[in-house]
């Protein structure tokens, strides 16, 4: 089962989506050494460009949020 399979039916529940293409050298499909050291765990670097898309939607999430609960007042 895939993990989005699995979280379809949860609540409040978001799979978001990073696109390999942020770490994956588009010429040989490579990952480079500047994104994850041995290639498995990220370097600050890879952390940036992998939560960067995260922090994008958590703003958007408390942005709407904040202007839902505008709305109710």
């Amino acid at each position: 089962m895939l993990l989005s399979e699995a979280l379809s039916g949860l609540h409040r529940t978001q799979l978001l989506t990073i696109d390999p293409g942020l770490f994956l050298n588009p010429n040989d499909g490579t990952i480079s050494h500047r994104d994850m050291y041995d290639f498995l765990h990220f370097t600050r670097e890879g952390y940036m460009k992998f939560c960067e898309p995260i922090l994008d939607e958590i703003q958007t999430l408390l942005k709407n949020f904040v202007k839902a609960g505008a709305e109710d007042s």
